[in-house]
């Protein structure tokens, strides 16, 4: 089957008549490298199709220099009052470790997530990997850290890990794999069945003038995560 860019456009407007609002994964496996000059605003969205739930974010993404780049995320959630509600902000600071056009890059995320209600702020440090493999083939591998600090703080450092392998299909699109796992605190790790651990195929499209789309579908490996959900984030580069 042939995507064309009606097609695509299509699909997004269907998701985006889906449902209420409830928070589902909206994280992605983010590369290291800084391009000067580069700026972006992104949109994302997830559907839960077990329970109708759906969570949305936008982002705004601009480089320093060669080295930094900042960005704002803004995320909304269904709560008892609203069926659209305010979730948290993050503020990320990108740094890239590595040399223009190597093989492997490396860097270092910083985040600080203010959230509402009495949920405590979060700070996290995550490293990132990605790795061009021959045949046009690329990796990426990131390990994720966070805290809680503030009131109602949770104990322990929680962990992640994240991982895609991709293949470019065109000059035009990528297709791939993507992987999840949330551990959880280091207080207490949960049992592997209490973990949230999810696995599904994506697919990344250019289709001009700044514009592309991104789709994937995540599945659930243990009880304690969404069996199924579907994902698309348009980005808009300037």
């Amino acid at each position: 089957m042939t995507w064309t860019r009606p097609a695509l456009l299509g699909l997004f407007c269907g998701l985006l008549t889906v449902c209420p609002l409830l928070a589902q994964n909206t994280g992605g496996v983010f590369g290291p490298a800084v391009d000067e000059g580069d700026r972006r605003l992104q949109y994302r969205i997830t559907f839960d199709p077990d329970n109708d739930g759906v969570a949305q974010r936008i982002h705004y993404e601009q480089a320093v220099n060669g080295d930094f780049m900042l960005r704002s995320v803004l995320q909304g959630r269904k709560t008892d009052d609203s069926d659209l509600d305010f979730d948290y902000f993050q503020g990320e600071l990108f740094w890239d470790l590595s040399e223009d056009g190597a093989a492997w890059r490396t860097g270092l995320r910083f985040d600080l997530r203010l959230r509402d209600g009495d949920r405590s702020e979060v700070l996290g440090v995550n490293w990132m990997n990605h790795w061009t493999l021959p045949n046009g083939f690329s990796a990426r591998f990131l390990i994720l850290s966070s805290v809680d600090v503030g009131g109602n703080a949770r104990d322990g450092v929680f962990l992640q890990t994240r991982a895609s392998l991709y293949r470019r299909w065109n000059e035009r699109s990528l297709v791939g794999v993507e992987l999840y796992d949330s551990y959880g605190s280091t207080e207490g790790f949960a049992d592997f069945e209490d973990q949230r651990h999810q696995l599904g195929p994506a697919a990344s499209f250019r289709l001009g003038r700044g514009h592309s789309l991104y789709t994937n579908v995540l599945f659930g490996l243990t009880e304690a995560t969404p069996d199924v959900e579907l994902r698309l984030w348009v980005t808009k580069a300037f």
